[in-house]
């Protein structure tokens, strides 16, 4: 079964997938992936403007396609056959995280103690072959983190999400996104090129380190959250019939989990939820509730808390027969 953002094997549920799915993206994806829910068949660009949906005219592949429309009008096809050039093809693959222990909930940093829901966005292979060429001890797997629910071999994990799904009430919160690997490349290289420190502080090594996070990482450096983000969202609404979808706010998030040392990025849940068109409130997912303590569970319901809310009703993608 073939869909123009996934290739799904046939007759398997995505939620329990053994297999792969193979998602492309390109920079900037997600805002045609979000209009195109809303296009049915079309809208006035004028009233897109105008709605919560008009930052994702202003990203640079729609601001040249409502640039060139005539009619005021921008239909669904038009979205659908834009594809440039450059674009990736990344396996995905699934994992579950955490435990019904409450004890183990601070460690595993759920919501409530239960199972979840791990997309793992891996890779393509261009990538992969680049990586075992350029890094001296990549059979090592230098820029996984192993304590986390990820691939380290034959698929590598460029970046993964961790999703509270109750079928029951049809929502979902995403507890958390992120990309150990980069952020560990990265540094690597940041240790070996200021400190002349690391395990690629020499010369050869330092310099083959460097072209790998210069040409083989950068494009996906440039776009892995909103990538995973946006992978995440697809599975949840068109493949789950997932239709409220919310997502940490950094404070709440934080409070809710118990991170009190390490905390992470700031930007991952306040400038990319707001980029997806995410809105604020104070209204809280229901289901994570009982799990509070007392005195959480009452901050929570008067309404002293924010989280990130997107609400979807449009039908699901058809997908052809392959």
């Amino acid at each position: 079964m073939i869909g123009r953002d996934f290739i799904i094997p046939e007759g398997v549920q995505a939620i329990h997938q053994p297999h792969r799915l193979l998602f492309r993206y390109y920079k900037d994806r997600y805002a045609a992936m979000l209009l195109e829910d809303i296009l049915q068949p079309r809208l006035a660009i004028r009233d897109l403007r105008a709605s919560r949906y008009g930052r994702l005219l202003d990203r640079p592949l729609i601001k040249a396609l409502v640039a060139a429309k005539g009619d005021g009008f921008l239909h669904r096809d038009d979205l659908v056959n834009l594809w440039p050039y450059e674009t990736q093809t990344y396996v995905v693959t699934f994992a579950l995280w955490g435990s019904r222990d409450r004890r183990d909930r601070r460690w595993h940093q759920i919501s409530r103690p239960r199972r979840q829901l791990v997309l793992q966005l891996n890779f393509p292979h261009a990538h992969n072959a680049e990586y075992y060429r350029l890094i001296p001890d990549a059979k090592e797997m230098p820029f996984a983190a192993d304590y986390h629910p990820v691939n380290i071999g034959p698929r590598l994990t460029m970046a993964w999400s961790r999703i509270d799904i109750d079928f029951a009430s049809g929502e979902a919160l995403i507890e958390e996104v992120q990309s150990d690997w980069i952020r560990n490349a990265r540094e690597s290289l940041g240790y070996a090129l200021a400190d002349r420190a690391g395990r690629y502080w020499e010369p050869a090594y330092r310099d083959r380190l460097e072209t790998y996070v210069e040409t083989a990482l950068a494009p996906h450096t440039a776009m892995w959250s909103e990538a995973v983000l946006a992978a995440t969202l697809h599975v949840l609404i068109h493949l789950c019939g997932i239709t409220r979808v919310w997502y940490h706010d950094y404070e709440t998030g934080c409070e809710i989990k118990r991170m009190t040392g390490w905390r992470p990025p700031r930007s991952l849940y306040t400038d990319l939820p707001k980029r997806f068109c995410f809105q604020m409130t104070d209204e809280v997912p229901g289901f994570i509730l009982p799990a509070q303590p007392r005195w959480l569970r009452r901050k929570l319901e008067w309404g002293e808390a924010r989280f990130w809310l997107t609400c979807q009703t449009t039908a699901e993608y058809a997908f052809e027969q392959d």
